[in-house]
């Protein structure tokens, strides 16, 4: 169970430059930490995300189908995954996935010890790892379900897992549906587009810990500053149009941060060992702050992901 999550999970890296509907500003409850979202259909089917994909499943795919008999290719249209300081990590599956699957992944979590079936309101659902270590959700993404997890299927065309039991009495009361912040002005913020393929955000504060981050330098002013960021990756006429922004807490730092990355992008305009396609790259990089919001944003073939990947 846990391979196929995190091998979900992993696509995200496949855009580290930066259908199922998208996540919106709200969906998410006000005090989330980190989100995902991949709509993996859309990515199969868009010109821009098919070479993407077929990365993905290159190394996750095919993999997962080999060692476990699960086609996460075929069932799974999206998963959302996130973190908020109180139910820890929920990881929400969304497709067509089978008796014979849902089988298969229960089977994958008795072989880690046995598998307490529970109910709640008539749904079932299943705990397996150590009693002790629920809740123990740690500041990394996905951390608290390395020991203690529930898992249910309850939910028609859904998989969901969580980290504590409450997260997931919530869940399938809601049917499945994340019970969002609405308009709640501390909802983290979220990058949409028309033709959404991944989504991403954060707030590097949440992640740290009580307290906080020790040291003095850059790096730690970075993340000390940060009050959020977000990445989007949407299909944007056959390229892959990447967008990221940082809200700092402090408009200097924001700044800051931009001259360093416009200078970067500079420096390497006259690095005679780019391509052309890397060069085109830059120079469709676009670096903006407004008070304190950085926002970098560029337009790239898919093709050249593709190929920093494999190098």
């Amino acid at each position: 169970m846990k391979k196929a999550v995190y091998g979900l999970l992993a696509l995200v890296t496949l855009a580290p430059l930066v259908a199922v509907a998208q996540i919106k500003a709200g969906d998410l409850p006000g005090n989330t930490v980190w989100y995902v979202h991949a709509d993996l259909r859309s990515i199969r089917s868009s010109e821009a995300g098919a070479a993407l994909y077929a990365r993905f499943e290159d190394e996750v795919v095919n993999e997962v189908r080999e060692e476990t008999g699960i086609d996460i290719g075929a069932e799974v249209y999206s998963i959302t995954a996130f973190a908020d300081s109180d139910a820890g990590s929920t990881i929400v599956v969304e497709g067509p996935l089978t008796k014979d699957t849902r089988d298969k992944l229960l089977a994958l979590a008795a072989q880690q010890g046995p598998v307490d079936a529970r109910e709640h309101k008539g749904s079932g659902y299943y705990f397996f790892g150590d009693e002790e270590r629920i809740g123990d959700n740690g500041h990394e993404p996905l951390e608290d379900l390395e020991d203690a997890v529930f898992v249910s299927f309850a939910i028609d065309g859904k998989a969901l897992v969580t980290g504590t039991e409450q997260q997931m009495r919530a869940l399938l009361d809601n049917k499945g549906k994340i019970a969002g912040a609405g308009g709640h002005d501390g909802a983290l913020l979220i990058l949409s587009a028309n033709k959404a393929l991944v989504q991403a955000g954060m707030q590097p504060g949440g992640m740290l810990g009580d307290g906080g981050h020790d040291g003095d330098d850059w790096e730690s002013n970075i993340v000390r500053n940060t009050r959020e960021a977000a990445l989007l990756v949407a299909d944007e006429s056959g390229r892959l149009a990447v967008e990221a922004k940082l809200v700092s807490e402090d408009p200097k730092m924001a700044e800051a941060i931009g001259g360093i990355v416009n200078g970067l992008i500079a420096l390497q305009s006259f690095n005679s060992e780019l391509g052309p396609e890397i060069r085109n790259l830059l120079q469709n990089t676009r670096i903006a702050v407004q008070a304190n919001v950085l926002s970098i944003s560029t337009v790239v073939d898919p093709g050249i992901v593709t190929a920093i990947l494999g190098e």
